[in-house]
């Protein structure tokens, strides 16, 4: 079974992550949020129907396409689900949100593209990053002890879960459930075209 997941989990409240999310990110415009759901089927419908794919090709300022993000509380961790990965590989963000609250964690693992990545942001300073890409694996900063038992050169999926264990997080319990999951649909109408 493949996985296909980017996390942003920082120790704060999930009103407080959402909030510093856009005072980071002034290029989203909050269109839309919803706090409660009665089910994980509830949450993922409206993500369906609170997102928009807009083509490079058929993007505009009048049509940016719309993006949604889910919120929930793990324990003392705040979680952000990016099913794009943009936010959960955004070193700048990673360090702001870090500066905000401390410790600051993303992990970003697609399977269909062999690749798995994890940072660890504390006070502004990145003090850990894996990084693996088709199987080769490379390492920065000292290793954390919550990494103790866990094989950092060959880090993939099990590795991922193993390090989500050992910080205390649990992201598929929650999404289940969607207890406490909250979801915003956002815009952004930044022209990316010269990029």
């Amino acid at each position: 079974m493949g996985m296909h997941i980017g996390l942003v989990a920082a120790q704060t409240s999930v009103a407080e992550l959402s909030a510093a999310l856009l005072k980071a990110c002034p290029n989203l415009e909050l269109v839309a949020s919803q706090k409660e759901f009665a089910s994980a089927d509830d949450l993922w419908a409206w993500k369906e129907a609170n997102e928009q794919f807009v083509s490079a090709a058929d993007w505009s300022q009048d049509t940016p396409g719309k993006s949604v993000y889910m919120f929930w509380q793990d324990g003392p961790w705040a979680i952000l689900l990016d099913p794009d990965y943009t936010l959960a590989s955004n070193d700048n963000l990673l360090q702001t949100l870090s500066s905000t609250f401390g410790k600051v964690l993303s992990f970003v693992v697609e399977s269909a593209g062999g690749c798995a990545f994890f940072w660890c942001y504390e006070n502004g300073v990145q003090r850990r990053q894996i990084s693996n890409t088709d199987g080769e694996v490379t390492l920065e900063g000292e290793p954390l002890a919550e990494e103790t038992g866990i094989d950092a050169n060959n880090y993939y999926m099990e590795e991922t879960e193993a390090l989500w264990r050992a910080f205390g997080i649990a992201p598929y319990e929650r999404l289940e459930s969607a207890v406490g999951c909250i979801a915003i649909s956002v815009i952004d109408r930044t022209d990316y075209s010269d990029l």
